[in-house]
């Protein structure tokens, strides 16, 4: 039975789609590594935390963010971040949108679990010096 597996899987990756397809998705996330090894690298905080906070700066560790993902706390009006309930097999999940003083806006999706229920619930100790405007719902 074993021996029909790799016969078919040698049979795939004679056709140039199938080598295509998987050399293009192998690229793309090593693309998104990448973007989120940098960016963590520049934070310090850990490589599985949707943001960090540190040096008076908002570090995004989102590597789906195409805008620029360190915004200085001093830039920041508010930071809204809602809590989606899960759908079927989803999951729950949080959306966090940050108003900029320059009219700009970002927003991304993260996934629920303790680390980012932590994060979420110490956002407004984190950023008390600053005077963000903080809206926490669900």
């Amino acid at each position: 039975m074993f021996e029909y597996f790799l016969f078919g899987m040698k049979t795939m990756w004679e056709s140039p789609v199938f080598s295509f397809a998987f050399y293009l998705l192998a690229s793309i996330l090593l693309l998104i590594f990448w973007r989120r090894f940098i960016i963590v690298r520049r934070s310090g905080g850990d490589f599985f935390a949707p943001f960090h906070i540190a040096n008076g700066r908002f570090y995004i560790h989102n590597a789906f963010v195409f805008v620029k993902r360190i915004i200085p706390l001093n830039n920041i009006r508010r930071i809204e971040v809602k809590y989606i309930r899960s759908v079927k097999l989803n999951g729950a999940s949080y959306h966090l949108f940050i108003e900029r003083k320059d009219g700009k806006a970002v927003s991304f999706f993260f996934g629920q679990s303790k680390q980012n229920d932590l994060l979420v619930k110490n956002l407004k100790n984190e950023t008390k010096n600053y005077h963000i405007r903080i809206v926490i719902d669900g």
